[in-house]
């Protein structure tokens, strides 16, 4: 017995390219449908597709809503919604689950639910939706041939390699016959990545770099959030009111940001990048039945990485610094906590969490005690100027911690003196976190009264202490005490730990 109604045969065959009916598909199956310019990019007949949108104007519900109707409409289909990092893949299953719980005639075609590793989706009719991290170069996606991949928020990817290897994935016949539809997409904000750019610009119509051959194989959409009639004046207002001027263009225009003459070249920041620790993070957080003790991690959707932490390991040197706040990421104001591996050089971050204050220092002088106990590192410094200075001596005395206190009023200078010679000399080696790297491309020493800084500055009192710590000293006055027992932790998704 078939699982489609005589309606749903009719509106399957109407959202077939040919036909033009993705509309009728959306609003039959998920309750939803499309703007103008999500109904153009499904069905425009071009292989390459580069999708800039701003906070809120529908990047996710149209690339969710767009690869699902195909799977419903073409049997064996295979689709796939990789991103480079695990929570940002999942947001278009959140979105489709949604969609299936609020509407039975929807769920009743959706014959089968994974979660574990990633999540997948079998529909009635052979198709498959997966979700899942890429990795650095596209490591974990190997062995399927898929018909559509989107490669989401594709613009953390700093050197464009993972995007070759997507596109040797699509290839090949499905088990009917029919040759796979070979579609890659790319969807994301703009950031200061030339493969990204580039691959933007050559399917623009208009543009200089478009040329009419180019043009048969990229095709390229940007749209603000202003564009998003379903978004109120007061929403948009509000939205504005988060981001300075410069961010504003980039998160809500869709911009490519022009940093100008920051203080840190950008081809230093990518150098001192090592996207292998967030595979090495991913493959840890990833064994479900045993994670690997020490690991942790946290994504927040549209922010990033907020939490990242690796095991502690028996005869090593490490330094901790901690600029306090009450704020939330990303804004201005909120507390970050790094610890780096001095050991050898690189230095290795191990922990870094952008913390959630909500108003109170508390949780900041939490995560930097338990930083302390953690990793028992050889020098521990704060910004304790200003307004944080209370903290020398309430919050320490409260908490029972001790501190190398550092005053921002006279070492400024040299703090970010320290950072730039650690991230030209690539003495440095943090994984991608995305809420950093921003930061560091935007810096302009000369004019940060403004700017988002508390992640630079956390990073240049690293750069500041490591300095002054000796490895083979400070091993030789350690002994072999083992450290802290390494905890086991499993990642958090929506505040929820898994």
């Amino acid at each position: 017995m078939s699982l489609l109604s005589n309606n749903d045969q009719v509106i399957l065959q109407a959202a077939l390219r040919e036909k033009g009916g993705f509309h009728l598909a959306t609003q039959w199956f998920f309750g939803w449908e499309p703007l103008s310019y999500q109904y153009v990019w499904h069905h425009i007949p071009v292989l390459n597709t580069t999708f800039l949108g701003g906070i809120g104007s529908g990047k996710t519900a149209g690339t969710s809503a767009s690869y699902a109707t195909d799977c419903l409409s073409i049997p064996h289909f295979r689709a796939l919604n990789a991103s480079v990092t695990a929570k940002q893949a999942e947001l278009a299953y959140d979105m489709v689950d949604a969609w299936s719980e609020n509407n039975p005639r929807f769920k009743r075609l959706i014959v089968e639910r994974t979660l574990r590793p990633y999540p997948i989706l079998k529909f009635y009719n052979g198709s498959v939706y997966e979700f899942r991290t890429a990795g650095q170069g596209a490591k974990f996606i190997r062995g399927h041939e898929y018909d559509r991949i989107n490669y989401d928020e594709g613009e953390l990817d700093e050197d464009g390699e993972a995007v070759k290897v997507l596109r040797g994935r699509l290839r090949g016949t499905r088990p009917d016959g029919t040759t796979r539809m070979a579609r890659l997409d790319v969807t994301g904000t703009p950031a200061p990545v030339e493969w990204f750019r580039t691959r933007f610009e050559i399917g623009l119509p208009g543009h200089e770099r478009a040329t009419l051959e180019t043009l048969k194989h990229y095709f390229s959409m940007r749209v603000r959030t202003r564009d998003n009639t379903r978004l109120t004046n007061e929403q948009i207002e509000l939205m504005e009111a988060e981001f300075p001027a410069e961010y504003a263009k980039i998160e809500l225009d869709a911009e490519f940001p022009d940093y100008g003459m920051s203080t840190f070249p950008h081809n230093h920041i990518r150098a001192c990048t090592d996207p292998s620790l967030n595979d090495e993070m991913t493959e840890a957080v990833s064994e479900a039945t045993h994670p690997k003790a020490g690991y942790n991690i946290e994504e927040w959707p549209r922010v990033g990485t907020v939490l990242m932490e690796f095991p502690v390991e028996l005869g090593h040197v490490y330094v901790q610094a901690g600029d306090p706040g009450t704020e939330n990421p990303p804004k201005r104001n909120a507390a970050c906590v790094m610890v780096f591996d001095v050991t050898k050089v690189p230095s290795q971050m191990v922990y870094f969490h952008w913390v959630s204050g909500k108003g109170s220092y508390t949780p900041f002088l939490n995560s930097f005690k338990y930083a302390m106990e953690k990793y028992v590192p050889e020098a521990k410094g704060m910004d304790v100027t200003g307004t944080q200075k209370a903290l020398d001596e309430l919050g320490f005395e409260a908490f029972g911690l001790t501190i190398d206190p550092l005053y921002f009023g006279g070492l400024k200078d040299t703090l970010i003196n320290s950072l730039s010679l650690a991230l030209a000399g690539h003495t440095l080696r943090y994984p991608r976190i995305e809420g950093l790297n921003k930061q560091l491309m935007a810096y302009h020493r000369e004019d940060d009264k403004n700017e988002e800084q508390d992640l630079v500055m956390t990073l240049a009192m690293i750069a500041y202490l490591k300095r002054f710590v000796n490895p083979e000293t400070a091993k030789e006055k350690r002994g072999s005490v083992p450290p802290p027992r390494n905890r086991h932790h499993r990642t958090v998704r929506n505040g929820v730990r898994r």
